[in-house]
């Protein structure tokens, strides 16, 4: 009995690292993953009002300030257009990849995305995408 609970805590130990030695936490993989957590922006179809207690006027709904809750929010287009040339560096289209991450820096400068696009640039150009780990990206 003893001898099948330590195989079965043995087995279960190695699972996980061979689906790591198969390439499951590539640069990719992990940016991939970090983006899917992204929330898109839509335009609010609601008119919402909000009471303070405390502070100044505002009129401003929208920059409310709610504890603990992470603001993790892009628009919908810039998102689109992340996840476009994220998927063409995951197929391994990497000219038409690093154009694309190029021409997303252009459009939107003051994105919440822009370190991630910068550090993809970073990898396309230096052909590390494919490493464990990317270099960090050139500000």
């Amino acid at each position: 009995m003893k001898r099948a609970i330590i195989l079965l805590i043995v087995m279960s130990l190695m699972a996980p690292s061979a689906a790591m030695a198969a390439g499951g936490s590539s640069f990719w993989s992990s940016l991939k993953s970090r983006i899917m957590g992204i929330t898109p922006k839509k335009k609010a179809t609601v008119t919402t009002a909000v009471g303070g207690v405390r502070g100044t006027l505002s009129d401003e709904a929208e920059n409310v300030y709610w504890k603990g809750k992470e603001i993790n929010e892009v628009d919908e287009v810039e998102l689109q257009k992340f996840n476009t040339a994220l998927d063409m560096a995951v197929k391994g289209d990497e000219a038409n990849s690093l154009k694309a991450f190029e021409e997303f820096l252009d459009e939107y400068p003051d994105s919440s995305l822009r370190g991630d696009a910068l550090e993809a640039v970073t990898a396309l150009k230096s052909g590390a995408a494919e490493t464990e780990e990317a270099p960090a990206p050139a500000q």
